[in-house]
């Protein structure tokens, strides 16, 4: 289902395992309890399916990830019962049953999918009080030529994207406008998130100030993207802010530049292919053995400190000779003098941290301890 994920909003992927982890537990609970249809649709669900519509996800391809989705558990169940019940006449009965209430599942929770998004879509699009600016908005980011004159708003110049989320996103967002002056634009977006823009001839020399000022009210966070210019650059800068907000959803960082996490941003793109990279590069240093990970930050701590070995034995408050031996090993477990391979090893440290952040709180995809993907 690429189409699903062609708005490529790190809200709705988050909710995507939750979802199906739902799904599936009511499913099996009634194949081995109830055999009867559910009087209630997953939380998992039906919030996936709001955030699907906040999104402006096509209610067709959402129907459709419940058929997919059905076709892929009926194989297993047709798998499983082959394998474990010998007698055919039985195996049958126990599919006609299951399939009954699969069926009858499948019903019952894509017509309350159906319903729950239906409402999300027309409150989010039709009933908003920002409805017809975040139209406007909405059009220009896909490139279309709108009359905007009624968000009083500047597209020549600089501009500065930031999203917001959060208990106080608005506020948040509010505050950093005030802090860089100008004019500011700004429209709810999927998930709790609001998205906005700033203005203004002097955002290069107040943004520096911002970085050091800047605090989002408790349980809020900001990522912002790079100023840029024109009406290209309004779009760019939103388009970097929301990755650099993808990024801080995992950190959990209250104020996110994308100029310090483009790289991040980028490998969470395919963390499948960031995982490989990370794996190929630093081979046998397993972030989760204890003495690899002491080779590791030693490494980290090493390029940070442009490296210089007296500036890493202060950073660490070891001996410098403590660091000359924990680059040995670590050279001599990877079979590379670390000098030459430089930017493969330090973005491959950035790529694991990220990943490894991402896992703590079930945001990125789970692997076996093989690599691949586990089956339903």
């Amino acid at each position: 289902m690429p189409q699903f994920y062609a708005g490529d909003d790190p809200g709705l992927t988050a909710l995507e395992g939750p979802a199906i982890a739902d799904s599936l537990s009511d499913i099996l609970d009634g194949l081995s309890e109830r055999l009867e249809a559910p009087q209630h649709v997953p939380v998992g669900a039906l919030k996936e399916a709001k955030t699907a519509a906040q999104a402006g996800i096509d209610l067709n391809d959402l129907i459709r990830t419940y058929r997919v989705g059905q076709a892929v558990t009926w194989d297993c169940l047709m798998e499983v019962s082959n394998t474990i019940i010998e007698e055919p006449e039985q195996r049958l009965e126990v599919l006609r049953r299951a399939a009954a209430y699969h069926f009858d599942w499948n019903d019952t929770v894509v017509a309350g999918v159906i319903e729950a998004y239906q409402e999300e879509y027309k409150a989010f699009y039709f009933k908003s009080r920002d409805r017809k600016r975040r139209a406007i908005i909405r059009d220009i980011l896909r490139g279309l030529t709108v009359d905007a004159d009624s968000l009083n708003y500047t597209f020549r110049g600089q501009h500065l994207g930031v999203v917001a989320w959060g208990e106080s996103a608005e506020s948040a967002v509010q505050q950093i406008g005030s802090l860089l002056g100008g004019e500011q634009v700004s429209i709810t977006g999927t998930d709790g998130t609001v998205l906005s823009w700033v203005h203004n001839g002097q955002l290069a020399n107040r943004l520096v100030r911002v970085g050091a000022r800047f605090s989002p009210p408790n349980g809020s966070y900001v990522a912002i993207g790079d100023i840029a210019s024109g009406l290209d650059g309004f779009r760019l800068t939103h388009r970097q802010a929301w990755q650099a907000y993808r990024v801080g959803r995992i950190l959990r960082s209250p104020y996110t530049r994308y100029a310090d996490v483009a790289l991040e941003a980028l490998a969470l793109r395919d963390t499948q292919s960031a995982r490989d990279y990370v794996q190929y590069i630093l081979g046998p240093l397993d972030p989760q053995d204890s003495r690899s990970q002491v080779l590791l930050e030693t490494l980290e701590a090493y390029f940070a400190s442009g490296q210089n070995g007296a500036l890493t034995s202060q950073k660490l408050a070891v001996h410098e000779r403590t660091v000359a031996y924990r680059l040995k090993s670590i050279e001599q477990k990877l079979g590379v003098h670390v000098s030459s391979r430089r930017d493969e090893l330090s973005s491959a440290l950035r790529f694991a941290r990220i990943l490894k952040a991402g896992d703590a709180l079930g945001v990125t995809d789970t692997l076996d301890e093989d690599g691949s993907n586990p089956p339903i």
